[in-house]
């Protein structure tokens, strides 16, 4: 195994240099798509060449860090020549300069990671292998639908996939089927492409809506998105880590979306015939997609793709990305001072110092009918309280048993009052102290407590004894923080799917439910961007404020007209207890059907 561990520290050195890597291309990529948002193609492959240049630098990476490790002794005569200095990389030199206050931690951390390497790169080992088992069942499962319970449609539509693949300038034969095994339509292959439409879609759509849906999965087989995805989906299991990569694959895949798109208003004349047969299709069927499959509807914000097609430019928020440019150059600081020379003198780790258990914790408290005595001091005039696992601590049975129970859930959630009950038998009220380890507080007596923390992560409630001065403790549970999960939108008690247009019209507003929880808990709707698609006009979108449909929302309803259309709320934000800012829980889509009128 000696041989193998080489590799492994420069794994790990590969995966913790392409954190600020990646950052560095994901920061490069943003400035150049700045003013490039409508240039969807080009965006898409500036998106695909930052992927392919960070795992190309992180090989470059893997190669430098094996040489090093491989090679010792070249090192070490590089870093002894006259030349060395000029030699040293300017982040190495800073280990040399004399201000030990940022350069000695920072020395810590490179010292802790030239220490761990091996053991980041076997993790990274195992991640890797198991996801890529999961990729391959999944790549397996995408090929079994090209076989399993296929049938040729009627010869009408084959002649017009055939006649559109020309046009299209495809060269490869493509096969176009029926499956009882798919629920939308999709696209496998490259080497030879076939495309799939549910058994009875074509039966009932229009001509037209069939064709804009060939349209669109034979775009995705003229631009070779399925290699491309093959490829990308191989890149997103060797960097699963990093969430900057996450967001330059998931640009690309938006992206490619986008073109797809506009290569079918490109060749159809009625942009939004396309965009409400996609609304159809979106309403009317449950989804199941394979990662490995190129689908109409896609993967991308459904929402903003309607309102694309339908020549609306939705409103964006830039905040989020002028937050992470402002701590890039942070992170980038930091990341790029680790030396990757091995003549620089790593010091070793200092070591951690467990904080005193018996010290104030956040917040202390006592049955308020009693006064907490006071913890004595011996001569020496230090505290010397009993930390958690020595010997004193591990007496309880002479006070009996101490119960803590979290009331509602096993989980304490940030912005509501979490209601804890302690019971500890034959322990006088007293001599009894709770504490609670985590950011917030804790009140109550006799018993009964409330918790109310203030951020996520891990907390505990410690149940000390006080005798003779010196504190013992009873019992310790562990518990998570977490914030109030995401409510569920929805008008009038109905989630997304279609409705009548008088039900709409007698819609209030939109709401969001906590489902499944059980605290009492209110989500407010900050605001929402609304859209209205008739069936045969223009579409119209507008931002709202609240939950409430304001006039000018329900004259756009009431002008609708008998033939349908649909309606969609868009960037849902809403403010939880414990929320600093507003939180996206995504959209609603309703398709209006005129006979549905009168039944909700």
């Amino acid at each position: 195994m000696n041989h193998l561990l080489p590799i492994a520290q420069s794994l790990g050195w590969t995966v913790v240099h392409s954190f600020w890597q990646i950052a560095l291309i994901w920061l490069v990529f943003k400035i150049f798509t700045w003013r490039l948002q409508r240039l969807n193609n080009t965006i898409y492959l500036l998106s695909l060449a930052a992927m392919f240049g960070a795992a190309v630098w992180s090989v470059c990476t893997f190669a430098a860090e094996y040489r090093r490790l491989v090679l010792p002794a070249t090192n070490n005569t590089v870093m002894d020549s006259p030349a060395a200095e000029s030699m040293v990389p300017a982040a190495g030199l800073a280990a040399y300069s004399p201000e030990p206050s940022v350069n000695g931690m920072l020395a810590g951390i490179a010292g802790w990671f030239e220490h761990h390497a091996a053991a980041v790169g076997w993790a990274w080992c195992f991640c890797v292998s198991i996801l890529y088992l999961r990729l391959l069942g999944g790549y397996w499962l995408a090929h079994r639908l090209r076989q399993r319970g296929v049938t040729a449609p009627a010869g009408s539509f084959t002649d017009l996939a055939d006649t559109w693949a020309k046009t299209l300038n495809i060269k490869q034969s493509v096969g176009f089927f029926e499956s009882n095994h798919v629920n939308e339509p999709l696209t496998i292959g490259f080497w030879k492409p076939v495309i799939l439409f549910p058994v009875g879609l074509l039966a009932q759509l229009t001509p037209t809506q069939v064709e804009v849906l060939l349209l669109h999965e034979l775009a995705h087989i003229r631009r070779h998105d399925y290699l491309v995805n093959l490829i990308q989906l191989v890149l997103e299991v060797f960097f699963f880590y990093h969430p900057l990569f996450w967001l330059l694959s998931r640009e690309a895949r938006s992206r490619r979306e986008y073109c797809c798109d506009d290569m079918v208003v490109k060749h159809t004349s009625n942009p939004l015939l396309y965009a409400q047969t996609l609304t159809d299709l979106q309403l009317s069927l449950v989804h199941n997609q394979n990662q490995f499959t190129m689908n109409a509807t896609g993967k991308s914000n459904f929402t903003e793709r309607i309102l694309r097609i339908a020549g609306i430019t939705p409103k964006r928020s830039l905040r989020s990305n002028w937050f992470i440019l402002l701590l890039l150059p942070l992170c980038l600081s930091l990341f790029s001072w680790w030396p990757a020379e091995a003549g620089i003198e790593h010091p070793k780790t200092p070591e951690l110092v467990s904080a005193n258990p018996g010290a104030p914790a956040n917040t202390l408290f006592s049955p308020p009918d009693t006064v907490r005595p006071q913890a004595a001091k011996p001569a020496d005039g230090k505290a010397n309280p009993t930390p958690p696992g020595s010997a004193d601590a591990a007496e309880p049975a002479a006070s009996g048993n101490v119960a803590i129970q979290a009331v509602k859930m096993n989980v304490f959630y940030i912005g509501l009052d979490n209601p804890l009950r302690i019971a500890a038998a034959g322990v006088p009220a007293g001599e009894l102290i709770v504490r609670f380890t985590g950011p917030g507080e804790l009140t109550g007596s006799n018993g009964n407590y409330i918790v109310r923390p203030t951020q996520p992560g891990g907390s505990s409630i410690q149940v000390f004894r006080v005798q003779n001065g010196k504190e013992t403790l009873l019992s310790e549970q562990k518990y998570r923080v977490k914030r109030i999960p995401d409510p569920a939108p929805s008008m009038s008690g109905k989630k997304s799917q279609a409705i009548s247009k008088n039900l709409l019209i007698n819609a209030k507003g939109i709401s969001a439910m906590l489902e499944n929880f059980d605290f009492d808990a209110y989500c407010e709707i900050v605001g929402f961007e609304l859209t209205v698609l008739p069936n045969k006009a223009e579409p119209v979108s507008i931002s709202i404020k609240g939950g409430s449909f304001p006039d000018n929302a329900l004259e756009l309803f009431n002008s609708m007209g008998e033939n349908g259309g649909a309606v969609f709320m868009d960037d849902i934000k809403v403010t939880c207890p414990g929320d600093t800012a507003p939180r996206n829980i995504g959209g609603l889509a309703y398709k209006i059907m005129s006979d549905l009128k009168g039944k909700e």
